[in-house]
């Protein structure tokens, strides 16, 4: 059966001149909107398969590479440090250039070596430690990704991840949060406050019933027990499951969309639908575009936080894809640069000069600034 999607309701037939009124004009931007949001979420979707196979295939293959580079070069410098025959200015080139690169790996990649390095070239007040690890903790939590085995875990092939338990921070936090609600709802409300909870309330009620009115018309049509006909008892069977699956996320657009398509309801109906009952429709469906709204952010910021992109800003699936892409070149480039910079370490001239020459870098910026 073919998918139907509601139309625009209030449309004047030809030669009339109906004025549309302001709950079908907020009912028909809502619907519009709701459908723009599903094709928005529809498209992303589809890009994960693509996107997961690059992430999977590319990315994460150069970013263990990458890690190990930095790991080797972070070990040579570890053991340069104390030579003998380095100057004191070239010894303190070596731990600021040492200092750079680890406190970047650290973040990467859980290896006691590399946090061993860490305390002993950036030592750190235990308390601003404790605030560091915290705060990896919730970008781990919100990127989905896990630190395992020296580099963040390849995603699974649903790409669905494992989030992390909240520390004992966050659940004092949860905590304070629950007493400081107790302690609101057992105060005295005024009558203002009293009035002003019953109307929302009461309000709500509204909304409910809306949803169930609808829901309950689909059921006891679509009820396999009252069909005597096996083939369409089977098919009422099933789109008695997407009626209880809309139900079930408060979705009155999806089950207006069933009713059409079992044309319990036709155009004609919707168009002359109260304007009571279109106020808690429009209640219904602002509800839901919202929870639409919020899904979509969460995914794109799924994206953007895998490919280091600004999550403030919004993103298509183009600009995820050129980012990522651009990653995976800057990353090999790194690679290269990295594997030249170690091959130094075998001769102790080219060593002296490459020294000085990061020296002048760490210095032209203002603050050290390097990319590692």
């Amino acid at each position: 059966m073919p998918k139907h999607t509601l139309s625009p309701i209030g449309t004047p037939a030809a030669g009339t001149a109906r004025v549309v009124s302001k709950g079908q004009k907020t009912f028909n931007e809502l619907v519009q909107k709701i459908g723009e949001r599903r094709e928005a979420l529809a498209d992303w979707a589809a890009f994960d398969a693509e996107f997961q196979r690059k992430y999977g295939n590319e990315f994460v293959p150069l970013l263990q590479q990458y890690n190990a580079v930095r790991i080797q070069l972070v070990t040579r410098l570890d053991q340069m440090h104390g030579s003998k025959d380095l100057t004191k200015t070239e010894r303190r080139t070596v731990a600021d250039l040492l200092i750079r690169v680890v406190g970047d790996l650290v973040q990467s990649v859980d290896d006691p070596g590399v946090a061993d390095l860490y305390r002993r070239y950036n030592p750190m007040d235990p308390r601003a430690e404790a605030a560091m690890n915290e705060i990896g903790d919730t970008l781990s939590a919100m990127l989905g990704d896990e630190k395992t085995d020296g580099v963040f875990a390849q995603p699974t092939d649903d790409g669905v991840h494992d989030a992390e338990p909240l520390d004992a921070h966050e659940e004092r936090a949860r905590a304070h949060r629950q007493a400081r609600d107790e302690y609101h709802a057992r105060r005295k409300k005024t009558p203002r406050q009293s009035t002003a909870e019953d109307r929302a309330r009461a309000e709500q009620d509204e909304v409910n019933l809306s949803i169930r009115e609808v829901y309950r018309k689909l059921a006891s049509a679509l009820h396999p027990d009252r069909e005597p006909d096996p083939v369409e008892r089977e098919r009422k069977a099933a789109l008695m499951q997407k009626v209880n699956l809309a139900y079930g996320k408060k979705s009155l657009l999806d089950l207006l969309e069933l009713q059409l398509e079992l044309e319990h309801i036709d155009q004609a109906s919707l168009d002359n639908v109260g304007e009571d009952r279109l106020k808690r429709w429009n209640v219904v469906l602002k509800e839901q575009l919202r929870r639409l709204d919020g899904e979509l952010t969460d995914v794109r910021m799924g994206f953007q936080a895998r490919c280091g992109m600004d999550l403030t800003r919004p993103a298509s699936t183009k600009g995820v894809k050129r980012s990522l892409t651009n990653q995976i070149t800057a990353m090999r480039e790194d690679i290269r640069v990295f594997e030249r910079d170690l091959r130094l370490f075998d001769d102790p001239r080219r060593l002296k000069v490459w020294l000085k020459e990061v020296r002048r870098e760490l210095a032209a910026t203002e603050d050290g600034d390097m990319m590692f």
